[in-house]
């Protein structure tokens, strides 16, 4: 049982209120039985008192007269007492000796008496000789079965209070997207049964949020993915359909800028892509360099890949992967040809690219074209991305 389960608080509220019960009963169970000694005590040496001050008054005569005379003891002045007197839970006249067990004293009321009052040994009498040690006995014998008693029907309460709860949390972990929405105690008329039922209705508009983003993902991976491979293919094909390499160009480009942005979209919509590792920078990096040589090989692009042995980021492959594509491909597309630096400095990963400018394209974009994607992919994987632009270079840095 977890310390902090509804199960282990339930018996803990219920253990600790049943213990202050118990503790609260059993002093006043004991206090009822002071009070019963001090009054039969007080009874008994009142009768006493009564018959010595009937005998001295008769006879002149002060001894004891009950049958266990050994019990009671007359006191001629203070000086005779044990202890100091305090007075007795029952009754004014009579008082307790301070540091004695069951003692009583009662002065004498009869002013001639020559004599301080009268002491008894309350334990020495018959109606209560052992009174008080067996009846703790019996009653701390008792306390301690019925806590024990109590604590099991503490214990048993709180499992029964809890089950429920128990049982709606294994029914929600046992949901799944796919599977319609069973929910343990929706039919309850209580709490727990509007729980149930909330959930249910809550997870049911989750599941169609999810079967439409299936269903919308699905459908951008087809009707996106298809028209964009028949343009590719299409000027792949057909070499002198577009007479002007300008132009050429522009659309390859945009071609290969939109199929980039579907395959990131998709790969940020897949839950695969969502586990994370310590991922070797330098393979991807040269990977994508290596694609982009292979497509146009006729182009110069310079880039300087300056990294530590074995560098390593935390994050996921194939978002690492698009990431660096989408950089890369910015600063070859919108660069002028000026190349790319790639380096570590200060904890971020910079990739950085020349200012260039053309009669043909007086204004620089490079790194900082389409940095929506990068800013989501980076955001999926917890990255901070920051652009700084000086009066020579653009840069984007990456964080982690």
């Amino acid at each position: 049982m977890k310390f902090k389960g509804i199960q282990a608080q339930l018996f803990i509220a219920f253990g600790t209120l049943v213990l202050i019960i118990g503790l609260f009963y059993t002093r006043l169970s004991m206090l009822f039985m002071e009070v019963t000694q001090d009054i039969v005590a007080s009874h008994l040496l009142s009768m006493e008192i009564t018959q010595l001050e009937n005998s001295w008054a008769n006879n002149s005569k002060l001894s004891v007269l009950a049958p266990s005379s050994a019990a009671y003891t007359i006191i001629n002045h203070d000086g005779e007492l044990p202890g100091e007197l305090t007075p007795s839970t029952y009754g004014d006249n009579v008082a307790t000796v301070a540091g004695q067990e069951a003692v009583y004293f009662q002065p004498f009321t009869l002013p001639d008496i020559p004599a301080r009052g009268v002491m008894v040994q309350a334990s020495e009498l018959l109606p209560l000789a052992n009174f008080a040690s067996i009846y703790q006995v019996f009653l701390f014998s008792v306390s301690a079965a019925a806590l024990i008693l109590a604590i099991l029907s503490t214990w048993f309460l709180a499992s029964r209070l809890a089950k429920p709860i128990q049982r709606l949390s294994v029914s929600i972990k046992q949901q799944s997207p796919d599977s319609p929405c069973q929910i343990s105690g929706e039919r309850r008329q209580d709490e727990i049964g509007e729980l149930a039922n909330s959930f249910k209705n809550t997870y049911s508009e989750l599941q169609e949020a999810w079967q439409r983003e299936r269903d919308f993902t699905r459908d951008v991976s087809h009707e996106l993915r298809t028209p964009i491979t028949l343009l590719k293919n299409t000027l792949a094909i057909n070499d002198n359909l577009i007479s002007d390499p300008a132009e050429r160009q522009l659309i390859e480009q945009a071609t290969n800028t939109l199929e980039q942005t579907v395959e990131v979209l998709l790969a940020l919509a897949r839950k695969e892509n969502l586990q994370f590792s310590e991922v070797k920078l330098l393979p991807v990096l040269e990977k994508q360099l290596l694609a982009l040589y292979q497509i146009y090989p006729d182009q110069a692009f310079n880039a300087d890949i300056e990294l530590p042995a074995n560098f390593t980021l935390p994050g996921n492959t194939y978002l690492i992967t698009l990431l660096c594509q989408n950089l890369i491909n910015n600063g070859f597309y919108h660069g002028g040809g000026g190349g790319m630096r790639i380096y570590v400095q200060s904890a971020h990963l910079v990739f950085e690219n020349p200012l260039t400018e053309s009669s043909s394209r007086p204004y620089y974009q490079g790194l900082g074209h389409g940095q929506y994607l990068v800013q989501r992919i980076a955001s999926v994987m917890h990255w901070q991305v920051s652009i700084e632009q000086s009066a020579t270079h653009y840069r984007v840095l990456l964080s982690w």
